[in-house]
């Protein structure tokens, strides 16, 4: 009878940090999953010396290394969850731990607050795992020189503090600052010395890192791995917390007062903090979670599935404002046969930044935009994309780059080269499935002409082979049907372009193309450009052979003109109903956009 009583009396001192671990693990867990899917497919973790080895190229590679072998588990985003908050509620109780040996007191308060601080900053996706794991590594290591590495005089952590630089990087400074402060206090007056031949160490290994085995700049040498690309959008809060972290021994020592006969008990005060834990996770969950990178996400692991229509059918459920989202959509509608048909159903940027990226070497560009080469047969463009953002962020960065290169190696023939990637994905984790899909298309041309994706890609593949013009891709698509004059997804994507410059004549020019590319019937906004262009004054309707314009199209433009002139062919009053009917039409585009 007395069992349960004694495990609730083990456990009621661990309550507020069950609640942390639980909150977070809710949220990440069930409502900003979408951070694990960003951050996974931006790392792969490989299996092999020679992955380990590139990622200890300077201070601190050890660490990314470890957050990247913890983020490959983000493929799960429950795993994730468990991962991100089991790190957290360890930094919390870590702090306490360390505060407790120092002054022999229980801290609850304190850690708490580093905890919610160290939850708002992980809400944002580009906040990597490396950061959190970084400090929950020095202030794990400080606790374990204070508590079992007094031996030898207390010296084992000076010792220590060169090599964990070597390790952790710029995050080392933690633990030297929280090791510095420690002696500051050390009643047996030595303490100082300890400091001197620390920071010594400290310098002396610094500067033969930058003279002779890195060759790096010094600040990257000081602050690497941190950097504002893999810290998110509030680096000052993360510089503040670590700054209070560095100085933890000091903080500890301070004495406050308080009343002695506060009227609450231990027990009341664990369930006001779990309380307040509560309600401040809940506060930043709301103010943090955003809706449009959980669409976004959501899109691009459809995309990357290539689930096209599922991409589509939940774009048109809830319209996106991203570009992006929008590029994505458009190679989904491509990829179906229906650009020219549901183009102004979603949102469109005249200029077409939404069908086509421009090169950028940095950035969310670089990894995305080769998708629109691969869909318009230059498989070429797409493996130099590719290719590059793996240069950019290092072998086997980005998991879908990788097996971008895997099926444009296949699609060329190159299979030497494709069975080294294929090599490569088979060292991961999750990945090894689609790896042993792709080893059996090696060396044989028939399976790959069968397969439903690389068959087609390589059918469509340009084969006149050009230096693209990344600062206009419309240029390559032009360059393209001069030499490939049936590439039926780069004319659409020459007409969708068209369509956005409002190019009545361009388009007028190319109707008589779709009978001899084998389509059966214009697409839905070709038929709104052919029935409009008598009223516009382009002349006649060309001679489109077999195809006929769609007498729903016609009763429609009708229809558009006598709503114009039931309001006075005055466009701004006439707007309303027209967008209520006609929205998602090439005419309301051309009258209002």
């Amino acid at each position: 009878m007395n069992r349960i009583p004694t495990k609730a009396a083990l456990l009621f001192p661990l309550l507020p940090y069950l609640v942390f671990f639980l909150g977070s693990f809710i949220y990440f867990g069930f409502f900003a999953d979408y951070i694990f899917l960003y951050q996974e497919k931006s790392s792969l973790f490989i299996f092999s010396s020679d992955f380990l080895l590139e990622n200890l190229h300077q201070p601190g590679g050890f660490l990314i290394y470890l957050g990247k072998f913890f983020s490959t588990f983000f493929y799960y985003p429950l795993a994730g969850a468990s991962i991100v908050s089991a790190i957290l509620t360890l930094i919390v109780l870590a702090i306490s731990k360390i505060i407790g040996y120092v002054t022999g007191k229980r801290v609850l308060i304190f850690p708490l607050i580093i905890g919610i601080a160290l939850f708002y900053l992980q809400t944002d996706y580009r906040f990597l795992l490396f950061n959190n794991l970084g400090l929950l590594l020095q202030l794990a290591l400080f606790y374990l020189a204070i508590r079992y590495l007094r031996f030898v005089n207390g010296w084992i952590p000076v010792l220590i503090a060169p090599l964990w630089y070597f390790a952790t990087g710029g995050f080392a400074w933690v633990f030297s600052l929280m090791l510095t402060f420690n002696y500051a206090f050390d009643k047996s007056g030595k303490g100082w010395i300890k400091v001197i031949l620390l920071w010594c160490l400290n310098l002396i290994t610094f500067y033969f890192s930058k003279e002779f085995l890195f060759f790096q700049p010094g600040k990257t040498l000081m602050i690497f791995p941190f950097t504002e690309l893999n810290s998110g959008s509030q680096q000052i809060l993360f510089l503040v917390v670590a700054s209070i972290l560095s100085i933890l021994p000091m903080i500890a020592k301070i004495k406050f007062r308080l009343p002695r006969k506060t009227g609450v008990s231990d027990y009341a005060g664990r369930l006001i903090a779990s309380t307040l834990i509560v309600i401040a996770l809940v506060i930043i969950g709301i103010k943090q979670f955003d809706k449009k990178s959980l669409q976004y996400f959501h899109i691009e692991k459809l995309f990357y599935q290539g689930k096209f229509s599922e991409v589509i059918a939940y774009n048109t459920a809830n319209p996106p404002a991203n570009i992006l989202t929008i590029f994505l959509n458009n190679i989904a509608l491509c990829e179906t046969n229906k650009l020219n048909d549901l183009l102004f159903h979603f949102h469109q940027s005249p200029d077409g930044k939404t069908l086509f990226l421009k090169w950028e070497m940095v950035g969310e560009v670089l990894k995305r935009g080769g998708y629109f080469y691969y869909t318009i047969g230059m498989v070429n463009e797409a493996h130099r994309w590719a290719f590059e953002n793996m240069v950019m962020k290092g072998k086997g960065q980005s998991p879908e780059g990788l097996k971008m290169l895997i099926k444009t190696e296949l699609i060329n023939g190159n299979y030497q080269m494709a069975s080294r990637y294929i090599t490569i994905l088979e060292k991961s984790f999750f990945y090894k499935n689609e790896a042993k899909v792709f080893e059996r298309l090696l060396f044989n041309d028939k399976a790959i002409n069968a397969d439903p994706e690389l068959g087609k890609k390589r059918q469509n593949k340009i084969e006149n082979d050009f230096f693209s013009i990344t600062d206009d891709p419309y240029i390559n698509i032009e360059r393209i049907l001069t030499s490939d004059s049936l590439n039926k997804k780069a004319f659409e994507y020459k007409l969708a372009f068209m369509l956005l410059k409002k190019d009545y004549k361009g388009i007028a020019k190319e109707l008589p193309q779709f009978e001899r590319l084998g389509f059966t019937k214009l697409p839905e906004h070709i038929e709104e450009v052919a029935v409009a262009l008598p009223a516009l004054r382009m002349g006649r309707l060309p001679d489109l052979g077999r195809i006929q314009i769609n007498k729903n199209t016609a009763n429609r433009w009708s229809q558009y003109l006598t709503i114009f002139q039931q309001y006075g062919n005055d466009p701004k009053a006439a707007e309303p109903e027209l967008r209520r009917q006609f929205g998602n039409t090439f005419w309301y585009y051309v009258f209002y956009r």
